[in-house]
Formats: C-alpha cells, sequence, structure tokens
C-alpha cells in the first residue's frame, strides 16, 4: 500500500514489513491494538476499505480467496478490492469457518457435507493448530454430543469402560518399594484417583487432552482469598486437580520450540452463587499464570506440532447430527403413516350437510367402540390412511452415518447396540475386535504413562526409589484356561517369578485381595499338615483289595503276560 500523494513507504508499510511495532519509551516490541488515527496507522480490513473509500490512498495486493471447495491467491487492485468487499460485507478471516458444521443444516452443500483442506492463515509447522475460536467450538460441540448424542455417548462410554473396566493395580518393585506403597495408598486415597482416572478417560475424550494440576507448595485446596493473619491449608501429601483445558486461553511456550512450556494462562468466571455468606463472592473471575512445572499435559489426535489436542469425536460429529436427523426424520414418516382421516360425502343440500355435521360433533373425533351410524345411502364414509409414508422402515442413511461413525471412533457397528449391530458369527465378531482391541491398548498406554509420571514425580519429592508397574484388565477375554496354563509354563521355565505368576493369575481369577505373602503363609501349613503321602496310613485300610489306578483291561493284560506287582 502506498500514499497518492508521494508514492514512498508508509510507516504502515514498514511496519508491516517489521512484522511488529517497536515501542522507543519501553525498547520493546509491542502487539497491542491501537485504534487508526490516519493513513499511516492503518492496521485492519475495515480501516484500510474506508481509507480506499476516501481516495487517499491506493493498492496493489495479492488477497487470498477462501472459497467453499478451495481458496486461491488473487491479484487486486483498488477497484477490485473494493468491488469484492462490497460483493461481501460480511468479513470473516479464515480460522472463523465451519469445518466440523454440527448444527448448521441449510448449508447442506457447503463444508457441511465436504469441507476443504485446512489452510493456515500464516506459514510455519505452529499453525496447523485449530485456531482458538474453532477450538472452543470444538469443545462445545463436544460436550453437547455427549450428553445428548446417543452415540457420542456410547463412543467415549465404550472406550472408558473398556479400558479402565473393573480398575487397575499399581506395584512398585525397588529399594524402597514399602515406602512407596504406603505413601502411594495415602496419596491416593486423598486425591480420589480411582476417580479422578474415571473422570479422566472421558474428558481426554470429549475435549482431547487433559490437564493435571500439582497445587503449589502442599497446599491442600485451590488458593483463595485468606485473611491477612492466615495462610492457605497445607498438607503432608501433595494435592493434584483436573483442570478444564478450555479455561486454558493459552499455552506459552518459545517461539521456536512449543514444547518448552513457560506457563499456562488460565482465564475463566467461576459459577454464579445465588446463596452465599459473609465474606464469600458470589462469582469471580479468574485471571491466572500457572506455571509449567504445575502442569501436567498429556493430548490425543494431535500431531507433534500442535499444541492442544482433540476429541475423539471430532471427525464424526457432522455425522452423527445427521444420524440423528434421520431418526427424527423417521419417526416423523411412521408418525404420518399412521395418521388417518375420514372422507364424507353427501348427497344433498346445504341444509343435509349442516345437520350431518351437527350430528357427528357429538361423537368427537375418535367413535367409541360399539359406536353406531345411521345415515341413507345418500351419506358414503370412507376412511382414509397415509399411503404415500407407509414404505419400508429399513433406513439406508441410518446405516451409511453409523458406518462413517464407525470408522471414525474406530469401533465396530455391533459395539453400539443398535438395530443393526446383531446377525454376526462369532468369528466376524473376533475379527472385529481385533483392531478395536488395539485402540483400547493405545488409550491404555496413555493412563500407565499419566499414572508413572504421577507416582514418579510423587517420589521424587519424598526422596523415594521405586519402579512403578501399572496393570490395567483385558480389553477382550480370551481363554482363562489358556492363559492360566501360559502362566504355569512361563513359571516353570524360569522365566518369571513364583510371585508374579501368583498375582497374575490371581487377578485373571478376578480376586481382588490377593496378598503374596499372606497366601504364601497359608500355602505353607498347608504343606505342614499331617496326612503327609511319606508317612501317613491309606485312607483304606483294606489291603486285599487290588491296585488302585488301573483298568479293568490293564489288569487283564498283565495278567496274560505273567506278571506279578
Amino acid at each position: 500500500m502506498a500514499s497518492i500523494d508521494d508514492k514512498k513507504e508508509t510507516p504502515y508499510s514498514r511496519t508491516l514489513r517489521n512484522g511488529i511495532k517497536f515501542d522507543e519509551g519501553s525498547w520493546e516490541y509491542s502487539d497491542a491494538f491501537v485504534p487508526c488515527t490516519g493513513i499511516e496507522d492503518i492496521h485492519t480490513q475495515y480501516e484500510l476499505v474506508e481509507a480506499l473509500k476516501s481516495g487517499k490512498v491506493d493498492i496493489d495486493a495479492r488477497v487470498i480467496e477462501a472459497g467453499t471447495r478451495s481458496s486461491r491467491i488473487v491479484r487486486m487492485n483498488k477497484e477490485q478490492f473494493l468491488s469484492a468487499t462490497e460483493a461481501n460485507k460480511n468479513y470473516s478471516l479464515n480460522e472463523s469457518a465451519d469445518y466440523f458444521n454440527f448444527d448448521d443444516v441449510s448449508n447442506a452443500g457447503g463444508p457441511y457435507v465436504g469441507s476443504s483442506d485446512f489452510i493456515p492463515l500464516l506459514g510455519g509447522p505452529f499453525f496447523k493448530q485449530l485456531y482458538y475460536y474453532d477450538y472452543i467450538r470444538m469443545h462445545s460441540l463436544a460436550f453437547h454430543a455427549y450428553h445428548h448424542d446417543p452415540t457420542a455417548k456410547r463412543t467415549i462410554s465404550i472406550v472408558r469402560d473398556f479400558t479402565l473396566g473393573r480398575g487397575f493395580r499399581i506395584d512398585f518393585d525397588g529399594p524402597d518399594d514399602k515406602q512407596a506403597r504406603v505413601l502411594w495408598d495415602a496419596f491416593e486415597e486423598v486425591n480420589d484417583i480411582y476417580g479422578m482416572m474415571s473422570d479422566l478417560a472421558v474428558e481426554i475424550g470429549v475435549y482431547g487432552e487433559t490437564m493435571i494440576w500439582w497445587l503449589p507448595n502442599n497446599e491442600t485446596k485451590i488458593a483463595y482469598n485468606v485473611r491477612p493473619d492466615q495462610e492457605p491449608p497445607k498438607g503432608l501429601i501433595p494435592r493434584i486437580r483436573l483442570l478444564d483445558p478450555s479455561n486454558i486461553w493459552d499455552i506459552v511456550t518459545y517461539p521456536e520450540d512449543i514444547s518448552r512450556v513457560l506457563y499456562y494462562q488460565w482465564v475463566a468466571p467461576t459459577q454464579y452463587q445465588t446463596y452465599t455468606a459473609p465474606g464469600v463472592s458470589s462469582s469471580k473471575f479468574i485471571y491466572q499464570q500457572l506455571p509449567a512445572n504445575e502442569v501436567m499435559h498429556f493430548k490425543v489426535n494431535s500431531m507433534s506440532n500442535e499444541k492442544r489436542g482433540r476429541s475423539d469425536l471430532f471427525p464424526v460429529l457432522g455425522y452423527m447430527k445427521r444420524l440423528r436427523d434421520t431418526v427424527n426424520y423417521s419417526i416423523i414418516g411412521q408418525q404420518k403413516a399412521t395418521a388417518w382421516s375420514i372422507d364424507t360425502t353427501i348427497d344433498g343440500s346445504q341444509v343435509d350437510v349442516d345437520a350431518y355435521v351437527q350430528s357427528q360433533e357429538g361423537l368427537g373425533t375418535i367413535p367409541n367402540a360399539g359406536s353406531e351410524f345411521v345415515h341413507t345411502s345418500k351419506v358414503k364414509r370412507e376412511y382414509l390412511s397415509n399411503l404415500s409414508s407407509s414404505r419400508g422402515q429399513q433406513s439406508g442413511s441410518f446405516e451409511w452415518c453409523m458406518s462413517m461413525i464407525a470408522m471414525g471412533t474406530g469401533i465396530p457397528i455391533s459395539y453400539f447396540g443398535s438395530h443393526i449391530s446383531g446377525g454376526q458369527t462369532r468369528a466376524s465378531a473376533l475379527v472385529a475386535s481385533e483392531p478395536v482391541a488395539k485402540l483400547f491398548e493405545m488409550r491404555q498406554l496413555l493412563y500407565e504413562r499419566i499414572l508413572k509420571e504421577v507416582a514418579i514425580r510423587l517420589f521424587k519429592q519424598f526422596g523415594i526409589e521405586s519402579d512403578v508397574e501399572v496393570t490395567f484388565p483385558e480389553n477382550i477375554t480370551q481363554d482363562r484356561s489358556a492363559k492360566l496354563r501360559d502362566i504355569a509354563t512361563a513359571e516353570s521355565r524360569g522365566w518369571i517369578s513364583r510371585k508374579r505368576a501368583a498375582e497374575i493369575a490371581a487377578s485373571e481369577l478376578e480376586i481382588t485381595d490377593y496378598n503374596w505373602e499372606a497366601e504364601s503363609d497359608e500355602i505353607s501349613q498347608d504343606e505342614l499338615s499331617p496326612l503327609d503321602p511319606l508317612t501317613s496310613p491309606g485312607l483304606s485300610d483294606d489291603r486285599s483289595s487290588e491296585p488302585r489306578g488301573i483298568t479293568s483291561d490293564d489288569r487283564a493284560a498283565i495278567a496274560r503276560q505273567d506278571t506279578t506287582l
């Protein structure tokens, strides 16, 4: 852009060229918004349009023209740019485009059916992630779908139930394993780790990420205003809390390396409380920076260059909306199919018609059983049904939508329990279970990583050295007898210890209170039983009976060979 008067470089063009504005007073670069005061400090599209209309500036620009299916770069002069802006007065940035279009049914032919590829506003590897506007919209739609859409609810519940199941087991092995067990049990109780993991399993699927906040200075409560002579309550055992990722407006990192986090910016209003106590506010607004060493951040469905994760429901939100529409329209069609009416033909004058209408008003819309109609042959009554809606009940749209949802989530249709989930043989069910079992195992690996990092951080704070092993329930139930034989073989070959073999077998037998030390003591007592096979007499005193355990055929064969026992 250049001024018409001198065609020289303006301060605005220098600002664009240099990227950001340098504040000579503070010797810092500033990106703060400053309203336009003249043609020399234009920095928004609206201000540029107004300046072009005034005739004070000219423009020769390359503009990205974003379309429904694709985008292109167009070179425009002043007249072309003004003409394009007049044709589209709703100026919007590219990151505000609706790429998943969950609720918009008015644009069925646009991005709702097939959106264009993501086009970042700027280059570089860090601009391929969701812009914050789309990120918050994803949170809103995924949260709504989980609570209102049956397939979304079922999807998240399936992943949680299969990955957590009856819970998990944490074992410790190291020089301080006993101290580690005592410390972990106390930490697990005060922080309700099992409840936290159940919530985490749901939220990481809905939000696409989870954040665990270690409260600073061993505080037992999230910081609040206390009296001047008091301090926040503290405890010996650290406390952790799950954060809502949508409240974290930004993850501030070094520009060159997004893995080097400086702090997490927490901006959110609190809930409004109708009833309060003296000194307790009805609501607050949180604006707080959480240091990076206080937050453990885990994300799913994202690339290495993205700071934030994506919901498990993200690829199928649109198809879930279509599935609900299909069901709703089918139900409406069935309502229409069951609708009926009566067509009455009267061969007579208007007086005859009025008299008939008056006689029928007392009967109501639907006549009672046993009602009698008396009329001449000049009156004809016919019952009409909605034949146009009485078609087959099987919906191809339902099957297509369910297939897309199954592919997008990685969960077979048979797991959703719909009317098209049946009819599978055992062989086909096993084949379908194999891929989804890997999906569950990948999520369990994430849970294992989270629990291990939490335990290691806890032990480091108390100077305890111990390895951590997390065991989850089996995803797809296999032949228990075969697994027990494999465990016995591994123990007899010396591949695993007797203790480990016993604990794995107890887990397979669903013995939740198994303790190796206590069980070993009882086994030792059983081995000292007076019924010792070498010293105790037999259970029977009849010594004249034939040897036990030999069949009659064996005895006959032995007799033929004249063999004595």
